[in-house]
């Protein structure tokens, strides 16, 4: 029997994936695919392999089957990140499993090693040698195959304060993009020229500056709505009318900065962690940590203040009545103090309470560092992780005296963070001390006010939960809308924030960057950024990889039979090293979803007698063409790191261009970004074009949805133009595969116009030319001359030449 195998997948606990993906939905598009057998995907992930376990039955083969037959072989990746030979190493590698009860083994393993519940693909600190040893000595018949910065000054969330990056330290534990803290495993510096991006998201106009590389936890729009001529979003006014509704189909990932536009979404996560401190011991006496005395910090933080020696003051306006009399009350109630009125100002009044083990409880707790004025007021860190009925009423106390005002840049975030664990998303700006200035002289009466500190403001609160009914607070009553219209949205994990700006700016200095641990990301005041971005976490990665599967895997190599080529590379590009000939080299899709333009992408074409795991892993290692026919590939030119070049300067070179330039871009001097192929001409010690004998072939295809949307002129690949074309022919000719590799043009132009029916005989046949990717860029099909665009270009300002002299 042929079988059509795409056995590295993921499934919904991986990051990036789609919540969706499940048994049902996974066999329903293979099938409009064509694929006759699927990899499970992250088998150590606990949630998806009890999942696995309830929804598939082993048939006593190694392989296994859902409720109407269909096949899978456990599967699973890990990546490895670890030091060897003084470099970083990155190394993602397959892991395939003949039955669950070696999958429970494979994970007791791991779990001696670290934590498998955060990620379908966990990391783990293990250098490749001693993890196929660990796998091997589970069971022999597991296999092992090698899948393919911020500014100083910019401040993160930490615990217990909010840090600059460029004063992080190893050690330190820092919130990441999950809404938990971890910590730091090493800090990063470096020199750096060129420009910078400014994001600027609505709500949050503070934005964050970061180098073009850096990535965000976001979310690529689509920006062409026809109702609103903008983002769809699912706070649209008109989403009840729409029914596209193509934000169903959004997913977050790491998206470098210099790849953001305006309307693209990044995302802030709501902090998880809850825990109720009931009590604190206080002058031989223990304090309730209940709403009352929530509401009464709150007060403190807006309105109170030590005199540094014996006690506690709150100042009130004359029109505050209501609040004087409710702090009197919680203090007499918490503490049992009286106060003592003191000196009126204006329309304010003191009031006092005296007390100097309480001034000490104050201080010792509220302040950030030695000085005690309003730019060091803070909440401890355990107040941050309080549950959210004691948290509104700090919320309510501070709103209640300063209507949502503090010169505390660390006392705005927390009071940010609380905002959106309740469901708020505040609008914050800052009011800088050198713009109080220049609007002139301030006066309450007769006495001059004078700003020494910038004062940050919640200028609005977006309500889009209410548990507490804050609407119905008076002084929370004018945040309430009937618009349903909204720029942002919320989850149970994140709020969802629109980019509103991107500014660019010139920077010559240090910048900084953390790696650390599990989660491999860290917050911002005002986004969710990663600790690195490069495109290869693979075995010959330029950045993090090896030379040689020996050198990777030293002793252990003989384990070692196949490899993934990955969707950078294809097998011509292999063959020109001559070391990889002993090898079968696979191709597999990395799928992050189910839909029929990701699953099966990338495929390997089996002859099998019969279905069985040995005979599935057999045919890789015995490298037959009567029965490893072939892999299906998309093309390597359409990686978008598949050339070198700069993005931002219109620069695109192959590797020999490179070369001559010295990898330096001719346009603004800089390095250029280093592609896939450049680092195969490093390593290969044969001529392109050179063909191994009984080499396993391959056939190159495109996506069927990727073919009718670039004939019909559609990008979004979840169009209902392209998905009614794409099911006449599904209905007609019964799977993907079948029309991309066997149907006639005169059978397929009776079902569609006759230029896409030629574009998929003509992508067959290799008769079409693929522009390729390059710092980012995508590559793609040009069908005719009219596809191919022109690369936008700046104009160099140093006398160099142009592109074409190095051509």
């Amino acid at each position: 029997m042929k079988v059509i195998s795409d056995f590295h997948i993921h499934g919904p606990h991986s990051q990036a994936t789609s919540k969706n993906i499940d048994i049902p939905n996974l066999v329903k598009y293979a099938k409009i695919k064509g694929v006759d057998l699927l990899g499970t995907g992250d088998f150590t992930h606990p949630v998806w392999i009890k999942y696995l376990k309830d929804n598939l039955k082993e048939d006593g083969t190694g392989v296994l089957r859902n409720k109407d037959g269909f096949p899978f072989i456990l599967q699973t990746e890990i990546s490895l990140i670890y030091t060897q030979g003084c470099r970083g190493r990155r190394i993602h590698n397959i892991v395939l499993a003949p039955n669950f009860d070696c999958v429970d083994q494979i994970t007791e393993e791991l779990l001696k090693r670290g934590r498998v519940d955060y990620d379908g693909r966990p990391i783990f600190k293990i250098p490749c040698p001693e993890f196929v040893e660990m796998m091997k000595s589970v069971s022999s018949e597991v296999e092992v195959i090698p899948a393919h910065c911020l500014l100083p000054g910019t401040p993160i969330h930490s615990n217990p304060d909010i840090i600059n990056i460029d004063r992080a330290k190893k050690g330190d534990k820092v919130l990441t993009h999950k809404g938990r803290y971890r910590n730091v495993k090493k800090t990063y510096t470096r020199p750096y020229s060129g420009s910078v991006v400014k994001i600027i998201p609505w709500y949050f106009s503070l934005g964050l500056k970061v180098t073009n590389e850096h990535p965000f936890y976001a979310i690529k729009t689509f920006k062409k709505c026809l109702w609103t001529r903008g983002v769809c979003r699912p706070v649209c006014c008109k989403v009840s009318l729409c029914k596209k509704h193509y934000f169903n189909y959004y997913k977050p990932e790491w998206v470098p900065a210099k790849d953001l536009e305006i309307g693209d979404v990044i995302l802030y996560p709501r902090l998880r962690t809850t825990k109720n401190i009931k009590s604190l011991d206080f002058n031989e006496k223990v304090i309730n940590i209940n709403k009352d005395f929530c509401r009464l910090i709150g007060y403190y933080l807006s309105e109170g203040y030590s005199n540094n020696r014996d006690a506690i003051c709150f100042t009130f306006n004359e029109n505050e009545e209501e609040y004087l009399l409710d702090v009197k009350n919680l203090m007499y109630k918490i503490f049992k103090l009286k106060s003592k009125k003191g000196k009126s100002h204006g329309k304010s009044t003191d009031l006092i309470f005296y007390s100097k083990n309480l001034c000490k409880f104050f201080e010792k707790r509220f302040y950030s560092g030695q000085k005690r004025n309003v730019t060091t007021k803070t909440l401890p860190h355990w107040m941050i992780e309080l549950p959210i009925e004691k948290q509104v009423e700090i919320l309510k106390g501070w709103w209640y005296g300063d209507k949502g005002y503090t010169s505390s840049r660390l006392l705005m975030n927390q009071m940010k963070n609380i905002c959106i664990r309740l469901g708020i998303i505040p609008s914050i700006r800052i009011d800088s001390l050198d713009e109080h200035k220049k609007r002139g002289k301030h006066k309450i009466g007769n006495r001059e006010i004078k700003a020494t500190a910038d004062n940050y403001f919640f200028s609005n609160l977006s309500f889009f939960e209410d548990s507490f009914n804050l609407l119905n607070d008076r002084c929370f009553s004018k945040f309430k809308t009937k618009r349903k219209t909204r720029h942002g949205w919320i989850d149970e994990n994140y709020i969802y924030l629109p980019i509103r700006n991107i500014e660019t700016e010139s920077y010559n200095g240090e910048v900084y960057n953390l790696e650390v641990e599990e989660d491999n990301s860290y917050v911002s005041e005002f986004a969710s950024v990663h600790n690195c971005w490069t495109p290869w976490f693979s075995l010959f990665g330029s950045k993090s990889g090896f030379d040689t599967v020996e050198e990777c895997f030293q002793d252990q190599t003989k384990h070692i039979f196949a490899l993934e080529t990955g969707l950078s590379s294809d097998p011509a590009m292999n063959w020109r090293l001559s070391s990889l000939d002993k090898y079968a080299l696979i191709s597999n899709s990395d799928s992050h979803s189910f839909w029929p333009w990701r699953i099966g992408r990338e495929a390997n074409v089996f002859e099998m007698k019969d279905l069985t795991y040995r005979n599935f892993i057999n045919v890789m290692k015995e490298k037959d063409p009567n029965s490893f026919l072939h892999t299906i590939e998309v093309s390597p030119s359409y990686g978008k790191y598949h050339l070198d070049g700069h993005r931002e300067c219109g620069v695109c070179l192959e590797p020999k261009e490179t070369k001559k330039v010295n990898d330096t871009c001719p346009v603004c001097k800089r390095p250029l970004t280093i592609g896939v192929l450049y680092r195969v001409e490093e390593l290969a010690d044969r001529e392109e074009g050179y063909i191994p004998r009984n080499k396993i072939p391959f056939k190159t295809l495109i996506p069927l949805s990727e073919i009718i949307g670039a004939r019909m002129g559609i990008e979004q690949l979840y169009s209902k133009r392209i998905w009614g074309v794409f099911q006449k022919l599904i209905d007609k000719f019964g799977s993907e595969y079948n029309i991309l590799l066997n149907t006639s043009f005169d059978q397929l132009k009776q079902v569609v116009p006759e230029d896409i029916a030629k574009a998929i005989v003509d992508i067959r046949e290799n008769k079409v030319e693929i522009t390729p990717g390059f710092d980012g860029v995508y590559g793609y099909p040009a069908f005719d001359k009219n596809d191919v665009k022109p690369i936008v270009r700046k104009e160099s300002t140093t006398g160099q030449k142009s592109i074409m002299d190095f051509k």
